[in-house]
């Protein structure tokens, strides 16, 4: 497996941030903080400390349930700190199921094409349900409605960004197999008529196109590993319609 200096340093950024969820355990980056006995309820810092512990240890619904009380339920406008709000999209993402370290893993000596980008991602998504879907996009919608994203955040745009395309898709081709195909290819009408949460299929993978190359570009890491797998599925369905949906889930 081989990492250049840019994963190295991306890796990094990854460990001390809600970015990195998971792991080959399921419990984030493994062990308790050393302000755990510290935490006082009533305080806002405290609510966020123990946010962070149940990132860290995996447990993403309760750390959805602690961010909400800081930042409110309007993901279009929440009321808390820019970090915070990366802390609760990872908090939605991980509950989705996203675990990043796992994709940069594999990404590393995975070859940059349009059908083996695209498993890279869902097959770590075989069976995404409506509560996926609903999470990703939860997540995706706080990071757009930042009003000025740094380059980290832009990463976690992108990364999100896909994984909401990923999960979208699948809740429309019955899942995937173990290699990440799909289950079903939908016809292009069915395509057109899809609506989830009240938005059509194709305008919400438009977005999530047009997110995820605003992500890179403001995470400015070039095409290498990870984020060349993102590009290329970036560019393949930019501008897409239903019938290049279609053709690219195809061939996938």
């Amino acid at each position: 497996m081989r990492f250049n200096l840019k994963t190295i340093i991306w890796i990094g950024f990854l460990l001390t941030t809600g970015l990195f969820l998971g792991g080959a355990d399921g419990q984030g980056c493994g062990g308790k903080s050393v302000f755990e006995s510290m935490a006082d309820d009533g305080t806002d810092e405290a609510k966020l400390e123990k946010a962070r512990i149940a990132l860290d240890d995996g447990e993403y619904a309760d750390a959805v349930e602690i961010l909400q009380d800081l930042c409110g339920t309007t993901l279009s406008a929440p009321t808390c700190d820019p970090e915070v709000v990366s802390l609760y999209a990872s908090a939605f993402a991980g509950r989705a199921g996203l675990d990043v370290f796992d994709l940069i893993q594999e990404a590393a000596d995975r070859p940059v094409a349009p059908g083996s980008s695209y498993t890279l991602f869902s097959a770590h998504f075989i069976s995404p349900t409506s509560v996926n879907v609903s999470d990703m996009n939860s997540a995706v919608l706080l990071l757009t409605n930042l009003p000025a994203r740094t380059p980290d955040q832009g990463l976690q745009l992108a990364v999100a960004s896909v994984v909401d395309l990923v999960v979208l898709l699948g809740s429309n081709t019955g899942g995937y197999g173990s290699d990440g195909r799909p289950n079903q290819i939908p016809t292009v009408q069915e395509l057109d008529l899809s609506v989830i949460e009240g938005v059509a299929l194709i305008s919400r993978v438009l977005r999530d196109v047009n997110d995820m190359g605003a992500g890179l570009t403001e995470a400015a890491l070039g095409n290498e590993n990870i984020s060349g797998h993102i590009r290329e599925i970036q560019e393949q369905l930019d501008g897409a319609n239903s019938t290049t949906l279609q053709s690219f889930l195809g061939s996938i």
